[in-house]
């Protein structure tokens, strides 16, 4: 799933320009998911007081609110964002409002102070008010996404230049690139570096639970794959590099 973020003060024109790049990049055959951060300390989309809130009251979660025109999943916690996309698939992720999370990023804006103030190495672009009075900023393109040829170029510029989403494991853990996954995706933004070169993405074992394949460090790799073909190289029918898959299917009760 290719991942980019949007980033400004209110009103700088972030969901404008988040809904005309959704509504372009969805046109084909493509999936478009999309996260908004809200920062209202007591936004719910909930209502107390009514069933959803009261099963949640109870213990359950999530709580699902099934409607004629819609589904939606309810958790009472605030999730990282690797946690939210872990519940979904699509070709493209769009955060708006994030601030802390290292993607490719977009920064919007109504002044040169507004702009600055979210610029840094993860920025591939300038867009929102600020593109009704400039075409380029400290060597970054600014788009309005409200004129169709700037719309065009800058979900152009957008399938050219944003990439997969990292594993963003600990940089305690892997490091096996010679940096941790924030320094990587700056690497890729500036072409220091290329997507392929992220290490992890290449491991040698593939573990799944429940379908949901996980992203394994070095080291865990390392040990899972010394211990699993240390036993099974001593069995008959096992050749070198021969492909391996063992399903552990668990039973209540033993372990």
């Amino acid at each position: 799933m290719k991942a980019f973020q949007i980033c400004g003060f209110t009103g700088s024109g972030k969901t404008t320009t988040a809904e005309a790049l959704i509504s372009r990049l969805s046109e084909g055959n493509e999936t478009v998911a999309s996260v908004k951060d809200i920062h209202f300390q007591d936004f719910s989309i909930d209502t107390e007081g009514k069933n959803t809130s009261r099963h949640c009251e109870a213990g359950a979660e999530p709580v699902v609110a099934r409607s004629v025109s819609e589904t939606d999943f309810l958790f009472k916690k605030q999730m990282p964002l690797t946690e939210i996309v872990s519940h979904f698939t699509a070709d493209w992720l769009v955060v708006e409002g994030y601030q802390d999370f290292p993607l490719p990023k977009i920064v919007c804006g109504k002044s040169i102070d507004e702009v600055d103030a979210f610029l840094d190495d993860h920025s591939i672009a300038i867009a929102g008010i600020f593109a009704n009075h400039h075409k380029q900023h400290k060597g970054l393109r600014v788009f309005n996404p409200l004129i169709a040829e700037d719309l065009k170029d800058l979900v152009h510029h957008v399938r050219e230049t944003v990439f997969p989403m990292l594993p963003y494991v600990d940089s305690a853990c892997c490091r096996l690139c010679g940096m941790s996954c924030t320094e990587f995706v700056d690497a890729v933004i500036q072409k220091r570096k290329q997507y392929s070169d992220c290490t992890i993405r290449s491991q040698k074992i593939q573990l799944s639970i429940n379908g949901k394949e996980l992203k394994i460090v070095p080291f865990v790799q390392r040990l899972l794959y010394n211990s699993v073909i240390g036993v099974v190289s001593e069995l008959d029918g096992y050749k070198e590099n021969d492909t391996v898959t063992i399903q552990i299917n668990a039973v209540p009760g033993n372990r």
